[in-house]
């Protein structure tokens, strides 16, 4: 039996395990606010990082906002995650270009606001492609990759809305709600299957954002929705951003197969 006490971490060890210097990330649903403070999250940490989404253009002028303000190297790609095409192009596109893939960040989604009875096939269909269907096909095609590295991490982004079920005066979303909880159970199941890989897989749920999904929720239930969170306001995209460094870095590597709830309370309220 070995009673001899570890040694405590030298100095600067925190900083260093947060640091990405030469990895290489990929953020999917890279246009909007979210994507834009997850890349400059990961820019400050030395990644390199690709946005990547439906509007190419959109995407390649944030990249080029956020290296300037941060430093390091950021490009702009075109996906839609539901083609699986374009995912496996925009995989290979950043390998060529940087000759690896360390993290990727899974932030597409799309909502459908709506009576479940009364949901169109086509609406549901929109949805589950782009949430559910779109999250599996990149980190499929990521996890090739990093199968082949020995090493990667993914980072998925759920929702808070995994975890509650809604009244129709509170919210009319079952399409996204649903696809969100199945993030997290695809979550778990692909880190107990790539754990062999070196390959972590984790998530993170985000309560209600200022902007970003939040904007599709009708105005007359914005109210009740604040209240509904104990901290009595919308989080800020930037306060996502420490629970995926911890995710994507040296500090998680003990981490995998997690959700990692960052909602003010919403989810107890």
């Amino acid at each position: 039996m070995n009673d001899s006490i570890p040694s405590s971490p030298a100095p600067g060890f925190v900083g260093a395990r947060m640091r990405l210097d030469g990895q290489v990330a990929l953020i999917t649903g890279g246009r909007g606010d979210l994507a834009e403070a997850m890349a400059a999250g990961l820019l400050d940490a030395g990644c390199r990082v690709a946005l990547a989404s439906r509007h190419e253009g959109e995407c390649g002028a944030a990249a080029a906002r956020l290296a300037a303000r941060h430093g390091g190297e950021a490009i702009g790609l075109r996906c839609d995650v539901a083609q699986e095409d374009e995912v496996e192009a925009a995989v290979a596109a950043v390998v060529a270009r940087w000759g690896r893939l360390d993290i990727l960040v899974n932030n597409a989604g799309a909502s459908w606001w709506g009576l479940p009875e009364d949901i169109p096939l086509a609406g549901w269909r929109k949805v589950v492609d782009a949430n559910l269907t779109g999250t599996f096909l990149a980190c499929r095609h990521a996890a090739r990759q990093m199968i082949a590295q020995g090493s990667g991490a993914i980072v998925n982004i759920a929702s808070v809305g995994a975890f509650l079920s809604y009244q129709p005066e509170e919210g009319q979303v079952v399409p996204y709600t649903t696809t969100k909880a199945a993030i997290v159970h695809l979550t778990a199941d692909l880190a107990a299957q790539w754990a062999r890989h070196g390959i972590r897989v984790n998530a993170v749920a985000p309560g209600s954002l200022e902007g970003g999904m939040t904007r599709t929720v009708p105005e007359s239930q914005q109210q009740k929705l604040r209240e509904g969170i104990l901290l009595r306001r919308y989080g800020r995209v930037e306060e996502i951003v420490p629970a995926l460094l911890l995710l994507a870095s040296p500090a998680g590597s003990f981490i995998t197969g997690q959700t990692f709830i960052v909602d003010g309370g919403q989810s107890i309220a």
